[in-house]
C-alpha cells in the first residue's frame, strides 16, 4: 500500500506569530485558515492549494535546540503581480532586499524578509510559460 502525501505545508518558526501572520495577510493576500495565539495556518483565497504555518518558536512542541537555529532557506511565492506585494510590503515598512527586478529565467522578483528575518523571494512570470 502507498504512502501517499494528503496535506503539505511549512511552518515558519516566529517570534510573534501575529504580526507575522499580518505581515504574509499583508503582501500575499492570505487568509487565515486555523487560527490561535500560538499556531496559524494561512491559505490562498481560491482555498488551500498551498498552506503556510506560523509557529511560536517558544511553543513547548519546538525542540529548544531548534528555536533560533536559522535555516539558511529562501521561501517562495509565485504571484500574479509582485508589484502589488512590493506596494504592501513598503506600506508595511518591511526589509525589501531587492525590488522588483526582471530576471534572466522569465520572471520579476523581489526579494524581502518577514518579521523574523526569514528571506522571502516573490515572483511573476514576465513570458508565458510553456508546457
Amino acid at each position: 500500500m502507498a504512502n501517499s502525501v494528503s496535506r503539505l505545508f511549512y511552518t515558519i518558526l516566529a517570534k510573534d506569530v501575529t504580526a507575522t501572520a499580518a505581515f504574509y495577510c499583508s503582501i500575499l493576500e492570505l487568509k487565515r485558515h486555523f487560527d490561535s495565539d500560538w499556531f496559524v495556518i494561512l491559505t490562498p483565497e481560491s482555498g488551500p492549494l498551498i498552506e503556510l504555518a506560523i509557529l511560536d518558536e517558544a511553543n513547548p512542541i519546538v525542540p529548544k535546540e531548534m528555536a533560533k537555529r536559522a535555516t539558511g532557506g529562501i521561501l517562495t511565492f509565485v504571484v500574479q503581480d509582485v508589484h502589488q506585494s512590493h506596494t504592501a510590503a513598503m506600506q508595511l515598512g518591511a526589509n525589501v532586499v531587492s525590488v522588483p527586478t526582471a530576471m534572466p529565467y522569465g520572471q520579476e522578483r523581489m526579494l524581502v524578509e518577514d518579521p523574523n528575518g526569514q528571506l522571502i523571494d516573490i515572483s511573476s512570470p514576465t513570458v508565458p510559460v510553456q508546457n
